[in-house]
């Protein structure tokens, strides 16, 4: 069956001499992988670029349900990037969100509103002006979408975040995932959209308690690696 529907590359690699293996995360399908044969020989003339990790593409897919790779019937660009490749500090950032949105979304079935999401939000990024905050926003957006965005309210009452639990507590000083009161009133702010990150070590640590909800919470979250390569890029 031929589908036609939009895509995002999440990741490629290289296989044998001249072909990649690609994880496309489609809107129709979800996340699929496909076997693209011949595409880095001297006569695919350079189209292996199209499978840079955060093209945004077009395609027409064979679609069979059982069958562990797709092949793509055809492809071309649905947006070009002005300055996301090109910017280092927004290519950095790009890399870093791939990569946690690789990690979390690992269905095969239609969710066009977290695509949606995903691609105006990487589109948005390229057309604007660089801002540090940037992929704090965009994971807490994503937390909603998942359905493990944080509950509770920080107050009096409840002024801890309890990070296993994804919610504000009162205190319990023999929880080892209680985060401190003044991180969790930051924490707090960001997350009603009230606050502002002030310097580095204020946005490393709200991304820290970002990067933890998410191992406690999408099931295999393992961390992620580019997250060091952010950091110095973002220092």
């Amino acid at each position: 069956m031929l589908i036609s529907t939009k895509a995002i590359v999440f990741k490629s690699v290289k296989f044998q001499e001249s072909s990649l293996i690609v994880k496309l995360f489609t809107e129709t399908h979800g996340v699929q992988t496909f076997m693209v044969k011949g595409i880095r020989s001297v006569r695919a003339n350079g189209k292996a670029a199209m499978f840079q990790s955060g093209m945004l593409l077009d395609i027409i897919m064979y679609y069979q349900e059982n069958k562990s790779f797709k092949t793509l019937k055809e492809y071309k660009a649905s947006y070009v990037y002005n300055t996301a490749f090109y910017d280092i500090r927004k290519s950095s950032v790009l890399m870093f969100l791939l990569e946690v949105l690789e990690r979390c979304i690992h269905d095969d079935h239609e969710d066009d509103q977290l695509f949606l999401f995903v691609s105006k939000a990487l589109i948005d990024f390229d057309k604007e002006e660089f801002t540090p905050d940037f992929h704090i926003y965009f994971l807490l957006e994503f937390m909603r979408h998942l359905g493990i965005f944080p509950s509770g309210q920080c107050t009096k009452g409840t002024p801890y975040f309890n990070i296993r639990e994804g919610e504000f507590v009162s205190e319990d000083q023999n929880n080892p995932f209680i985060i401190n009161q003044q991180d969790s009133a930051m924490f707090a702010s960001i997350l009603r959209g009230e606050g502002h990150l002030n310097n580095r070590n204020e946005r490393k640590r709200v991304l820290e308690i970002i990067i933890e909800h998410f191992t406690f919470h999408v099931e295999n979250f393992k961390g992620v690696k580019s997250l060091k390569v952010l950091e110095s890029i973002l220092a």
